[in-house]
């Protein structure tokens, strides 16, 4: 099977970021229990387990991570300014069925970069950060499956690093 071009990399890229980073940090702000949905899954045929990093520390896992979240007396609430997207490595198969490049570039890594503000509630008000956050995301291949269920993310956290920067 053909390659995908720079163009359809570039445009399928854009697009995932996009949709992951308005999907994943409203659900970041406003809904619990869901964020385990947004990462990799370990299987025997994809070994990968997602590498999160809050300020320099590793989290064990997304339900770990969702945790922090809820310990504290509100959600904290994320405002993305930007992003930026670049496709990684176009043929990443990693637990896929069938290892060929695909031309429609639904089979690449994404390296996607964000900045924004995070507000948390705490005993004597709001307190704001700026941060910086990245995220590699790969297919999920779930999705690629006949009559795959409906509502699944196309593409899903494998590596997460957040910073505040303030």
């Amino acid at each position: 099977m053909a390659e995908p071009t720079e163009d359809v990399l570039v445009k399928v890229a854009t697009n995932a970021a996009e949709d992951f980073v308005k999907s994943f940090y409203s659900t970041l702000s406003n809904e619990t229990g869901k964020l385990a949905g947004f990462y990799i899954k370990p299987s025997p045929s994809h070994p990968l387990k997602p590498k999160i990093t809050i300020n320099g520390n590793l989290v064990k896992d997304p339900e770990t991570f969702e945790a922090t979240l809820n310990k504290q007396k509100e959600r904290p609430s994320y405002d993305y300014n930007s992003f930026d997207a670049h496709p990684l490595n176009h043929n990443f198969n990693v637990g896929a069925d069938d290892t060929a490049p695909d031309k429609d570039g639904k089979k690449m890594s994404i390296a996607v970069m964000c900045s924004g503000n995070v507000k948390y509630t705490l005993e004597g008000g709001i307190e704001t950060h700026s941060f910086s956050e990245s995220f590699v995301l790969v297919p999920n291949w779930d999705t690629h499956k006949p009559n795959a269920a409906r509502g699944l993310k196309n593409w899903l956290i494998a590596s997460q690093n957040f910073r505040h920067i303030s």
